[in-house]
């Protein structure tokens, strides 16, 4: 299990010039850091059966997937997401690859083999837990400091040259 401060680390370097507008956006997260490593994240919202996790990430040949419970509130989507990115950006992925067409329309009995297929060791849980913890509280603070990313290009600049919402990052 790392220590705390080598999940602020990789969480530092992961999100270290991805240009994150404020508020945090999930789905612009999951795009930039995807893109910047040249493997799509794509975002699916599923319900997901009782007694089963509210999100499974699952890699398979073409993009990783995080499956998130449709049946929640949006801010609980949200936090499921950033749970699932933090077991991909901490290397907890423990399944082989799987085909695409398997994951974008699963068949009942599909979709319950995958989730019965994912476990994770208490310490990856709490690593994913911490990572998106630090994530969430990052994108907090920096938009009570700063608030919204503005859309102008002109000042999104001075936003940045005054620093920013880097936060503790």
């Amino acid at each position: 299990m790392r220590s705390h401060r080598a999940l602020r680390l990789l969480c530092r370097d992961t999100l270290k010039g991805l240009d994150l507008d404020l508020p945090l956006d999930v789905t612009q997260l999951c795009d930039r850091h995807g893109a910047r490593r040249g493997r799509p994240i794509r975002l699916i919202a599923h319900p997901l059966p009782v007694g089963m996790p509210n999100g499974v990430w699952l890699a398979a040949d073409d993009a990783d997937y995080f499956f998130y419970q449709a049946n929640t509130s949006p801010l609980h989507q949200q936090q499921i997401i950033i749970h699932e990115f933090g077991h991909l950006i901490a290397g907890h992925q423990i399944l082989g690859a799987v085909s695409a067409s398997a994951l974008t329309a699963p068949a009942d009995d599909d979709s319950a083999d995958a989730l019965s297929r994912t476990c994770y060791a208490d310490d990856r849980e709490w690593e994913a837990e911490m990572l998106a913890s630090m994530i969430l509280s990052w994108a907090a603070e920096a938009t009570e400091v700063v608030g919204t990313t503005p859309r102008n290009d002109d000042l999104r600049g001075i936003q940045r040259l005054l620093g920013g919402h880097k936060g503790w990052l």
